[in-house]
């Protein structure tokens, strides 16, 4: 399914600017749902990136 190189960009994108919006957030004093938010589409970047890497190495 993450097959493409595409894939990994976005997914490397959605994981730096979700983390670092998300810790942007938490010290801003932003609500707890918008800093949930953002830190959740941080991880799912994370797990895009893993998932490219894990595909990858089984072929």
């Amino acid at each position: 399914m993450f097959q493409s190189s595409r894939t990994l960009v976005l997914g490397i994108c959605m994981a730096v600017g979700g983390l670092a919006g998300g810790v942007r957030s938490a010290v801003g004093g932003e609500g707890i749902w918008k800093t949930l938010g953002v830190f959740g589409v941080g991880v799912l970047g994370v797990l895009i990136v893993v998932s490219y890497f894990v595909h990858r190495a089984d072929r």
